[in-house]
């Protein structure tokens, strides 16, 4: 009987309607007025609420989608840390959860339902329900893609929050040359290097060594093989200012791994984004590095912003994100 309440519980927060698809991203209920608790956990965490009996047949497509490996990084880890309880399980400790998948089964109904700040802040829950666990695993490779990005974007706009908590008050100077008005960057970054065809910025923590590197070209029309072109910028950069601890080594993009590419719009620039993994020529050790290229055809001018991390033994997805959440803040002139 306490399943079934909590059970109706859910219905009750999102009441689906029969054969229907309601998708209400960015919103919010009548809750978010009030005082919530902040919510727990951190980046690509994602809390699954589903019985035992329907996660035994249709859990395995959830985890090879939501726990498929992230590309651009040198050991496998997944796309979001995942942690099931069974409905019966829900406590006011779980419910506070930062992202929350709930996949429930009722009959005549099909529906999935997007809602913000429900139990805590920040917070999303996506609810997914259908007639059947056939029905609930084809609901959700249909839609994979899209919710995905929803919980990457609820992601990124909390690790944006936490940055700016601890963010730089000034922008460096250094970059400021290239064309960039404005950028979160965490605290511990210094600029190391400030010439005119490069300006570096590096920080050090206890377990890695990360770099910001940014460089700015002229505009060109997209007839051109334009993300070779980046690439072939960043080795040059890469060749000349990164020596590695041998002799005659340097740092270079590795090419016997395919470079994931990605492409968005940030404050009305268009932004090519590239992801993949660097290596030492001549020598040892290496990384992942991740690229955001803003192109601003009325100032006929392009800004290429480059992450690198050096961080060996460690985990590196979270460091990535953080990076990336950064590289979204830019804003050009």
């Amino acid at each position: 009987m306490k399943t079934i309440k909590v059970v109706l519980i859910f219905s009750i927060f999102f009441q689906p309607s029969c054969n229907s698809s309601v998708d209400i991203d960015g919103g919010s209920n009548s809750i978010s007025k009030y005082s919530l608790p902040s919510s727990n956990g951190t980046h690509n965490e994602l809390t699954i609420f589903c019985d035992d009996d329907l996660w035994k047949l249709c859990g395995r497509s959830f985890v090879e989608e939501l726990a498929r490996p992230v590309l651009g990084l040198p050991q496998n880890e997944s796309k979001f840390d995942l942690s099931r309880l069974p409905i019966k399980s829900i406590s006011q400790i779980t419910r506070r959860s930062k992202s929350i998948l709930s996949i429930i089964v009722i009959p005549d109904s099909s529906s999935i339902i997007v809602k913000k700040n429900v139990w805590s802040e920040p917070q999303l829950v996506i609810q997914i329900i259908a007639p059947s666990a056939k029905r609930v695993t084809q609901l959700f490779k249909s839609n994979a893609t899209r919710l995905i990005k929803q919980f990457e974007r609820h992601d990124n706009s909390i690790l944006l929050s936490r940055i700016s908590r601890n963010s730089q008050k000034n922008l460096p100077e250094s970059l400021k040359k290239v064309g960039i008005k404005h950028m979160l960057i965490p605290k511990g970054y210094k600029t190391t290097l400030d010439k005119k065809d490069i300006k570096i910025l590096r920080a050090d923590t206890k377990k890695s060594i990360q770099y910001l590197i940014a460089w700015s070209a002229p505009y060109f029309d997209s007839i051109y093989d334009t993300e070779a072109v980046i690439l072939s910028e960043q080795n040059k950069l890469l060749k000349k200012y990164f020596e590695g601890a041998e002799n005659k080594s340097f740092l270079k993009i590795e090419t016997d791994v395919s470079i994931d590419l990605n492409y968005s719009n940030i404050d009305g620039k268009y932004v090519i984004e590239q992801r993949g993994l660097f290596r030492t020529e001549g020598g040892f050790g290496g990384g992942p590095f991740v690229t955001y290229t803003f192109f601003d055809e009325k100032q006929n001018k392009r800004i290429s912003m480059t992450s690198l991390v050096y961080a060996p033994s460690s985990k590196k997805r979270k460091m990535m994100l953080e990076l990336e959440a950064a590289l979204s803040s830019i804003r050009i002139n």
